[in-house]
């Protein structure tokens, strides 16, 4: 493959104004947390036969990268550094609006296409085994001429660690002896693989409990429950855009993207439509969990209502007599018999034992 490559004059040096620019105080802000104390540089350079990469927390020498006919791939992590951020887009003629989009982490995913860069923005999603919270942080890429990529992540992830893999590994894999923009559906194919195995953590959680919603509904936690259904809906709004971001790169409109990575692009997108049917799948069982945990109460409330309401109609006659034969009337002929109290305690005895034979044979009690 053919690769074209700036010279060392052609990359513009970053300059004291410049500099003097981006510390002023109308410069760019990262709108986000501070996932990283430091802003880390991780330089892969490689090719068919050889691989190269340097980690450090200095901006690397930009001139270095001209005149490599190699795929280099420079990942930042930590955003909160922006002079560095600034330095590195204004070497490499970036406008300073997609610089805003990278440090605003709270944007949706995209994708725009110029003559002089590809810029994409996904979110990559992370939970832990053992704590229940969804990790999202943004990654961003720019896609540059002379097979450059560079990408831009808040804090530390493990996401992408196959990608760097396979680089080192080379063997018979394609990722060596393709270009930069089979780098990108590389790291965005990772994004979305892990897309998948978090739907499949949370199809878990979803099984498991509408198994204890069969056995014992009044032992779920709610607040489990809805926090469930809420990380489900937040993936839903995460991972919708995602689909706009595949099915525009496999129509190569700029130069940048090869006609030879279409169909790996093609395959990006199919992933892509898997991942949302399935999130949809997930959002209508947990809202069929909602309905039954909320129907399983009512239920139960209504049987513990049922079970209070037969015994109040039980004492509600024996209080009536009660009533009766509490009354200080001087003339009540059974409050001068002997039998008369025996007599009304026979009476409470049959009335409820046929009003319990009553509610059993209608099976409300």
């Amino acid at each position: 493959m053919k690769r074209s490559h700036l010279s060392k004059h052609q990359l513009p040096r970053v300059t004291r104004k410049k500099r003097k620019l981006a510390q002023s105080p109308g410069s760019l802000v990262h709108h986000g947390a501070k996932r990283s104390d430091t802003t880390h540089f991780q330089l892969v350079q490689y090719d068919e036969h050889s691989v190269e990469v340097q980690t450090s927390d200095v901006l690397p020498d930009i001139g270095d990268l001209a005149g490599r006919e190699k795929v280099t791939w420079l990942h930042v992590t930590g955003l909160h550094e922006t002079e560095k951020l600034t330095d590195l887009v204004e070497a490499f003629g970036v406008s300073h609006l997609v610089l805003e989009d990278v440090l605003n982490t709270a944007g949706r995913p995209k994708i725009e296409k110029r003559d002089s860069d590809v810029f994409v923005v996904a979110k990559l999603i992370a939970r832990e085994p053992d704590d229940l919270t969804i990790d999202m942080q943004q990654l961003s890429m720019i896609i540059l001429p002379n097979q450059l990529i560079i990408s831009f992540l808040e804090g530390p992830s493990a996401v992408l660690n196959p990608v760097l893999n396979r680089i080192k590994s080379g063997g018979s894999g394609r990722i060596r002896t393709h270009g930069a923009d089979y780098l990108a559906w590389a790291l965005l194919d990772a994004v979305v693989d892990n897309y998948l195995h978090l739907i499949d953590e949370l199809d878990e959680s979803v099984l498991r409990i509408d198994d204890e919603l069969q056995f014992n509904a009044t032992a779920i936690d709610a607040s489990e429950l809805y926090a469930l259904k809420r990380d489900i809906g937040k993936l839903y709004r995460l991972m919708r855009p995602i689909r706009e971001v595949s099915s525009a790169m496999m129509r190569p409109t700029s130069a940048l993207l090869a006609e030879n990575t279409v169909p790996y692009f093609t395959d990006l997108n199919d992933h892509t439509t898997q991942v949302i049917e399935m999130v949809e799948d997930l959002r209508e069982g947990a809202s069929g969990l909602r309905d039954l945990y909320l129907a399983a109460v009512s239920n139960r409330m209504n049987e513990v209502m049922k079970v209070l309401t037969c015994f109040s109609t039980i004492f509600l006659p024996l209080t009536f007599f009660a009533g009766v034969y509490g009354m200080n009337f001087k003339h009540m002929p059974e409050l001068e018999q002997s039998w008369g109290y025996p007599a009304i305690w026979c009476l409470f005895l049959v009335c409820i034992a046929g009003m319990i034979w009553l509610f059993r044979r209608k099976q409300w009690l």
